[in-house]
């Protein structure tokens, strides 16, 4: 089930919603497009699509809560910082 969330892509989405410090672009981009090919890699060879969709599902969820988390910290540095976005 956690098949994708040990991808360098992961770990530096988790990495960036704990510290709030942005990560390296490029660096993203690479960790991103080897995400993608594991993934299709995967989707390939996945004998179950069941299992397949549910490894899918569990990933997005965990993904989303990253972005959620990196959002509420950059809103509430801006907030510190006296901007009225919040």
């Amino acid at each position: 089930m956690k098949t994708f969330l040990s991808t360098k892509f992961f770990l530096a989405m988790q990495e960036a919603s704990q510290t709030g410090i942005a990560v390296n672009t490029h660096e993203f981009k690479n960790c991103y497009d080897e995400f993608v090919t594991f993934l299709l890699a995967q989707s390939a060879t996945s004998r179950c699509k069941v299992a397949w969709l549910d490894t899918l599902d569990y990933t997005h969820v965990e993904l989303a809560s990253l972005t959620n988390e990196v959002s509420e910290k950059k809103c509430s540095k801006l907030c510190k910082k006296g901007r009225s976005l919040c």
